[in-house]
């Protein structure tokens, strides 16, 4: 994306954990962040363009790592997901991802950890933002998951859906063989599906891959220099994904004492995406699912919450993702999850910094996440002390200005959001849950 130069001035300014300046200022030079502190530190060269801050919080641009890029964008027609899936073209699809991109920029997430759908298109929307010929989040991308016959991923989908040769690996040397072909693909990481979910015909708690499957796909990730996320909901997929190296535990629903206290251990991070099971107990079957479904979902919800506690007191890092797919966790109310955070026990900074700095960390990516000198330029100029409410990032009327690599795109993000229909992104109601 190209880059530009842009003064932030006048607000509060988190750099980071520990780093606020009441008065602050922020200079992005060629899409950098030259200087972030007190105002009056730094001489701004004459015409750089300038953004009045004063009552707002300025924070790094947020950092969602766990998305379904290319799933429904219409929130008037509720299509359940595996319809979706099995019946939209994969030109269709992307064209919806590109809708869902538009209103994560738009609610200052910009830059997204997408769990991708093969053949869909995903790395070439990725690298065609990189390039600057249209607007967008930064993309992060596994093209495809890994997945075993029978397992979660393979039951995800629809039985009439054709299967392609890759859309299952079995075995220590097929797993090998797929995280190569991914890497060869663009792979910026590597998803594998090592427990059971809540998709028909499987159970969460069912175990997905062998020690030495999960093992070969993690050592031969890594030698290709990519990290690998496990969607891991069951203590033994948990216990499995943590034997064999993984860098994230995604979901992480059903974790107890003893696996939290070997994630800390080692340093694996954490996806909680509590958004999701938090929006199909508020709003599921007016979201396409069943009201069997819901109740279904129910005690993973409950173990999610239980389980974030756990994490917490273990010392287990936490990296904020939603796991927002179609109408069912929908994009453009990404913030949520940190309000969930800050309700089950972190302050408003902690809540950040697992969308900034943690999140970051996880990515291998230590140019995102903060406003530190030689960071990207990507900066949220937000109305109010988000430090004290973390609600004002929930409103989108709140968020003054998107800075993506230096560039004030708010005009375009609004002009975007309004001509393609996209403000009927919801904005969240808390509620009781």
């Amino acid at each position: 994306m190209t880059t530009a130069d842009v003064v932030i001035e006048g607000g509060s300014v988190w750099v980071g954990p520990g780093e606020l300046h009441a008065d602050g200022l922020v200079h992005i030079q060629a899409g950098t962040v030259v200087y972030a502190g007190p105002r009056g530190g730094e001489q701004v060269p004459t015409g750089t363009p300038r953004i009045n801050a004063v009552g707002c919080t300025v924070l790094p641009g947020l950092i969602d790592a766990h998305v379904h890029l290319t799933t429904n964008s219409d929130h008037s027609r509720v299509v359940p997901s595996d319809v979706f899936r099995g019946q939209v073209s994969n030109p269709g699809k992307l064209l919806h991802g590109l809708r869902n991109a538009h209103r994560a920029l738009a609610s200052g997430f910009t830059t997204l950890r997408v769990m991708g759908h093969r053949g869909v298109g995903e790395i070439e929307l990725r690298d065609f933002i990189d390039e600057g010929l249209t607007i967008g989040p930064r993309l992060l991308v596994s093209p495809w998951w890994i997945t075993m016959t029978n397992g979660h991923g393979d039951l995800f989908y629809p039985p009439y859906t054709r299967r392609e040769r890759w859309d299952t690996a079995d075995g220590v040397e097929e797993c090998r063989k797929l995280v190569r072909i991914q890497a060869k693909a663009g792979a910026d990481f590597i998803k594998v599906m090592a427990s059971g979910g809540m998709s028909k015909g499987e159970q969460p708690h069912w175990p997905n891959y062998s020690v030495a499957e999960l093992t070969t796909i993690v050592d031969t990730a890594h030698d290709l220099d990519l990290r690998v996320a496990a969607h891991a909901l069951s203590a033994d997929g948990i216990r499995r994904s943590l034997a064999s190296g993984v860098d994230s535990i995604e979901h992480g629903s059903y974790l107890d004492e003893e696996t939290a206290a070997e994630m800390a251990e080692k340093g694996t991070f954490l996806v909680p995406t509590m958004s999701f099971n938090d929006w199909c107990q508020r709003e599921g079957t007016s979201r396409g699912l069943s009201p069997q479904a819901v109740a279904d979902l129910s005690d993973a919800h409950e173990r999610t919450i239980e389980s974030f506690g756990l994490a917490r007191e273990a010392g287990v890092t936490v990296a904020m993702g939603t796991d927002s797919s179609g109408t069912l966790c929908p994009f453009g109310a990404h913030a949520r999850e940190l309000e969930l955070y800050v309700k089950h026990g972190m302050s408003s900074e902690e809540a950040l910094a697992t969308a900034t700095t943690n999140a970051a960390l996880m990515l291998d990516r230590p140019e995102l996440g903060s406003l530190s000198i030689g960071s990207v330029g990507d900066a949220v100029v937000v109305e109010g002390n988000v430090l004290t409410e973390i609600g004002h990032l929930t409103q989108r009327s709140n968020l003054r200005h998107i800075v993506r690599a230096g560039r004030d795109i708010t005009a375009h993000v609004r002009e975007a959001t309004a001509v393609l229909g996209l403000d009927d992104a919801v904005q969240t109601d808390p509620g009781d849950s």
